[in-house]
């Protein structure tokens, strides 16, 4: 494994608070999404370029109830996928890319087979110089693995 597979690899806890709210985040390939498994997310967070299709990390995430101003979350993403451990209810969700923000709405209920999922894509205008995003060779025969 290389240096720059075990830094996409391990996911970060993020944000955590007193109202029961986890983030944890990480990349796309094979090592990362088996180190995202196993969460009890109810709400999954994806992040990308919407014309291109496109990953992005380093998104600011910003969660708070609609019945409140105060957020339960706020952090920085380290990789497109961001996994979140909220309290039931409806959430404003706001991520920033670039000076761009996208924000949606998520209903978490008190019960649910698999985690609310928000796809927040941004601009090709705040992407500053190329994305290559095409999967080494590594990286599709990671993603073919169970």
């Amino acid at each position: 494994m290389t240096m720059k597979t075990l830094a996409i690899a391990i996911p970060l806890v993020l944000a955590t608070s007193a109202h029961g709210a986890a983030m944890m985040c990480g990349g796309v390939g094979s090592d990362a999404r088996r180190a995202l498994e196993g969460t009890s997310a109810n709400v999954e967070l994806e992040f990308f370029v919407a014309q291109r299709g496109a990953y992005v990390a380093n998104v600011g995430v910003s969660v708070t109830p609609l019945n409140s101003k105060e957020p339960v979350i706020e952090g920085t993403s380290s990789g497109p996928l961001c996994l979140l451990q909220l309290e039931p209810g409806r959430y404003r969700v706001q991520a920033t890319f670039n000076g761009a923000t996208r924000s949606a709405t998520a209903t978490v209920p008190s019960r649910a087979s698999r985690p609310t999922h928000l796809a927040l894509g941004f601009p090709q205008a705040v992407v500053s110089g190329d994305l290559d995003t095409r999967a080494s060779p590594e990286e599709k025969a990671q993603a073919k693995q169970p």
